[in-house]
């Protein structure tokens, strides 16, 4: 299922970015692009992982980034990975048994030094800009 949902994805990007004209973004807004794409993986993956029973589970939200955004499908998948590996880092565990603490974990993810160096390693790599 995971397989199946990363190549609808790429397949969406490559469609998405044959079928418009191309035009200049500038690196902040691909570097903010990025980072909300790393904010919406963090947040499925630990409901994913944490809270199975989240209606979050049924967020399509991704598929908006893969389109919408100007980022690669190369780096796409970087950060997923990167997601993947490190967000579970930013854990904080709730005082209260019943719940948890995905949004601030998520956050405090997303507030990152770790995560803005590594966006920014991924644009330069990908696309060899500078930030500006």
């Amino acid at each position: 299922m995971k397989h199946m949902q990363m190549i609808i994805a790429i397949v969406c990007i490559l469609y998405v970015t044959a079928s418009c004209t191309t035009h200049k973004v500038t690196y902040r807004e691909r570097f903010e692009e990025a980072k909300g794409y790393a904010l919406y993986a963090c947040i499925a993956y630990m409901n994913k992982f944490i809270d199975s029973t989240s209606v979050i589970n049924k967020d399509y939200s991704g598929e908006y980034f893969v389109q919408l955004s100007s980022l690669s499908p190369e780096e796409i998948i970087t950060i997923k990975n990167y997601v993947d590996k490190e967000c579970m880092n930013y854990w904080s565990v709730s005082q209260n048994s019943e719940g948890n603490m995905i949004a601030y974990s998520s956050w405090k993810f997303y507030k990152s030094k770790e995560l803005d160096n590594f966006i920014r390693k991924t644009l330069r790599k990908n696309t060899g800009n500078d930030e500006r």
